[in-house]
C-alpha cells in the first residue's frame, strides 16, 4: 500500500506528541509510584516473520493473500507483520491511540513502508463505555475484528477480507454484564484515503453472552464505495452472524457474512458469501490443535469458465495447524499450518502448501 504523505506528516507530528508528554510524565516526581500520573506514554509492538509455500502464492499484496486466482511465485520468507503501538493518556477518561505498521519488502531494508493504521482518540464517558474519534476498526465482524495477535490460523478467511478493516470515522462502544455493542459512522473510503464518495457508512455489532460458554454475534454494515474520483458510487450492504464456544480445552468458531454491493475481490456491484468453522484443542498448555474450513464467492451467479478468477469463482480452504506458545500473554508463538485450496467454479484447480510463522509481541 502506498501511505498519504499527508497521514504520515500528521503521525510524526503525534508521535512527536507523545513522547513530550511521556517526558513529562517521568519528569514529574511529585507523583506517588503507586499513583498514575499524566501525561504518561504506553509503548508496545509486534514482529511476524513468515515462510509461504508458492503453491499458495505470496502473501504480500491485498486484498487476496490467500486466493488461488494470484500470480504464481516461488516459495518465500518476509516480514508479514512489523508494528508499533502508542497510546498517550491524558487522564482516566481520555487518550490516543496509535498503531503503525512498518512493511519491509522481500527483507530490503531500504524499501520500508510506514504505514499509519489506527490513530484515534478514545474518550470513556462511563464505566466500560467509550467513544474514538480518528482512524479505526471498523465495527463488523468477528475474525474481521480480531487483531493479528490473536488469530487462529495464520492467514484470515476470504470472507473475513471481502473488505477493507480501517476507515476514518466515530464509533461508540461499550459493555455491560453480558452484552457487548459497537456502532459508528464512517467516511466509507478505506484507510489513509480521503473521502470521495457521496455519503457516510454506518456499521454495527452486537454480542451477547447467552451461556458461559456460548456467546452470539450479529453485525452490519450499509454504506457506499467510489473506488474513483469521477465514477458512480456502488452500494454496500454486508451482514453478518457470528458463534464462539468454549468448553475446557476445546473451541469453536464460526462466521457466515452475506454481502451485496463492493467488495475488494470482485471490484465492482456483485452479490457474495462465505462463512468459516475453525475447532482448536489444547493439547497441552503450550500446544494446540487447529482445524479450520472456510468457503467464499464473490461474486454469486458468475463464473469465469476460462480461467481461475478471484473475483468470479467461488473457492474453499482446508487448513490444520498447530500453535506452539512460548507465552500467550503478551503473544509469542510458532504457528505452522498446512492449507489445501480448491476452486469450486471454473476450470479444476487445486492449491496447497505450508504456511509458517514465528510471532513475538511486546
Amino acid at each position: 500500500m502506498v501511505p498519504m504523505k499527508g497521514a504520515v506528516r500528521v503521525f510524526i507530528a503525534s508521535l512527536i506528541l507523545l513522547l513530550s508528554s511521556a517526558s513529562l510524565a517521568q519528569n514529574d516526581e511529585a507523583q506517588k509510584r503507586d499513583e498514575p500520573s499524566y501525561p504518561r506514554l504506553k509503548l508496545g509492538g509486534q514482529f511476524q516473520l513468515q515462510l509461504d509455500d508458492g503453491d499458495l502464492k505470496a502473501s504480500s499484496r491485498r486484498p487476496v493473500r490467500n486466493g488461488i486466482g494470484f500470480r504464481d511465485t516461488d516459495s518465500r520468507i518476509d516480514i508479514r507483520r512489523l508494528r508499533l503501538y502508542a497510546t498517550a493518556y491524558f487522564s482516566d477518561q481520555v487518550s490516543i491511540v496509535t498503531e503503525t505498521d512498518f512493511e519491509a519488502e522481500d527483507l530490503e531494508p531500504d524499501e520500508v513502508t510506514l504505514t499509519p493504521l489506527d490513530i484515534y482518540l478514545k474518550y470513556q464517558f462511563a464505566e466500560g463505555h467509550h467513544l474514538r474519534i480518528g482512524q479505526a476498526k471498523i465495527p463488523f465482524g468477528h475474525e474481521f475484528l480480531k487483531t493479528s495477535r490473536h488469530l487462529t490460523v495464520i492467514e484470515r478467511s476470504d470472507v473475513s477480507r471481502m473488505f477493507f478493516q480501517r476507515d476514518i470515522g466515530v464509533g461508540l462502544f461499550g459493555q455491560r454484564e453480558k452484552m457487548e455493542y459497537a456502532f459508528g459512522v464512517y467516511q466509507g473510503q478505506g484507510e489513509n484515503v480521503a473521502e470521495r464518495n457521496g455519503a457516510n457508512d454506518i456499521a454495527g455489532k452486537f454480542e451477547y453472552q447467552v451461556t458461559p460458554g456460548l456467546r452470539l454475534g450479529a453485525s452490519g454494515h450499509l454504506g457506499v464505495y467510489r473506488p474513483e474520483r469521477d465514477v458512480p458510487d456502488i452500494p454496500l450492504r454486508r451482514l453478518g452472524i457470528e458463534a464462539i464456544y468454549e468448553d475446557g480445552p476445546w473451541k469453536f468458531e464460526g462466521e457466515y457474512i452475506v454481502g451485496n454491493g463492493y467488495n475488494l475481490f470482485s471490484n465492482a456491484d456483485t452479490p457474495s458469501r462465505g462463512y468459516y468453522l475453525y475447532n482448536v484443542v489444547k493439547i497441552r498448555p503450550p500446544l494446540d490443535l487447529v482445524v479450520g474450513y472456510d468457503r467464499f464467492d464473490p461474486d454469486v451467479g458468475s463464473v469465469n469458465l476460462s480461467r481461475s478468477d478471484n473475483g468470479a469463482n467461488e473457492r474453499d480452504r482446508f487448513v490444520v495447524g498447530l500453535n506452539y506458545y512460548f507465552k500467550r500473554r503478551p503473544v509469542h508463538r510458532f504457528m505452522v499450518n498446512y492449507e489445501l485450496r480448491n476452486e469450486l467454479e471454473g476450470p479444476s484447480v487445486s492449491t496447497q502448501g505450508f504456511r509458517v510463522r514465528y510471532q513475538y509481541v511486546w
